[in-house]
């Protein structure tokens, strides 16, 4: 069993809107592209568990004639619904509030693809696969995937410096509120439990065809070096401002497990996430408001039987 995360089930519509701005252009198209070519059989629709504000869904769609997405949390939910108005696609998703574990219930029928996207480390994974499993068509397609540790590009200045201040924080203040879950998420599903590996499962999904994809792993960019020999662009890859970093950082469980615990200090000096800002950029020099930065990336792909 992975690590049952609350955190994000309790969100109101504001920290939900709030989860989308810190996580916006999460995914890259790459990695859609991927699951699409191991995909086999038809694109009529696709379930996305765990889907929060819907971050998954939008880039998925143009794959897929629709959507479906669920997520425990009912702020979640109401903020992805909003968002499909905004973007004019009601008439082709639907969004319900549903545990993982039930998340066959969420779909009338088979779907062709199941996407969960940094969310699996977080579920009862015997239940979920036994759930995922009955809501795809036989031959369908379980994808999971996790960003994890985030890693400076190696062309930044000061990126050795940058990097221990940052796993500093992920090793130092956090790591009291760190749960099995997370675990799973900074170590890239090196150990996620899958369906076979309980002897139970194993009936659900093809061990021959699964696949691990690796992005980025350590911080060593995939890419090869560009002509001038200077190492290739990240998969996840962004230049990003301070103020966003520190933005993305706000959405991680962990961090809002500490400013829960120490609702006097979030946001103050004593902050380890505002901390770590300042001293990002002390390290990057004056002047200096942007830095490059991404997590590495794993894929794991399934096939239903």
């Amino acid at each position: 069993m992975a690590g049952q995360e609350a955190t994000f089930q309790t969100f109101t519509a504001e920290q939900a809107a709030n989860y989308a701005i810190g996580r916006a252009n999460s995914y890259p198209d790459v990695l859609y592209q991927t699951i699409v070519e191991y995909h086999q059989g038809s694109r009529d629709a696709f379930l996305d568990v765990g889907t929060g504000p819907g971050l998954v869904v939008w880039d998925l769609l143009k794959y897929f004639k629709s959507a479906f997405g669920c997520d425990a949390g009912p702020g979640m939910i109401e903020h992805a619904k909003k968002d499909a108005e905004k973007y004019g696609v009601t008439n082709r998703t639907t969004f319900v509030v549903t545990r993982a574990e039930d998340c066959a219930s969420a779909v009338p029928g088979s779907v062709d693809l199941v996407t969960v996207g940094t969310a699996a480390h977080w579920f009862d994974l015997p239940a979920f696969y036994k759930s995922a499993a009955k809501a795809l068509r036989p031959g369908g397609t379980l994808a999971m995937w996790i960003p994890s540790s985030s890693y400076v590009h190696p062309t930044v200045p000061h990126a050795k410096e940058i990097q221990a201040a940052m796993f500093e924080l992920q090793g130092g203040a956090l790591k009291p509120y760190h749960h099995k879950g997370t675990t799973y998420a900074l170590t890239g599903y090196d150990n996620l439990p899958l369906p076979w590996d309980d002897g139970k499962g194993q009936a659900l999904f093809e061990k021959t065809t699964f696949k691990r994809m690796l992005w980025d792993r350590e911080g060593i960019p995939t890419a090869p070096p560009l002509p001038d020999g200077t190492p290739g662009p990240y998969l996840l890859g962004r230049e990003i401002t301070f103020k966003q970093a520190e933005m993305a950082l706000a959405t991680s469980s962990s961090v809002i497990r500490w400013r829960e615990a120490h609702p006097d200090k979030a946001g103050t000096e004593e902050d380890p996430v505002t901390s770590m800002i300042k001293h990002v950029r002390d390290i990057a020099g004056k002047g200096v408001e942007r830095i490059t930065v991404a997590p590495s990336c794993t894929l794991l792909l399934l096939r239903s039987v």
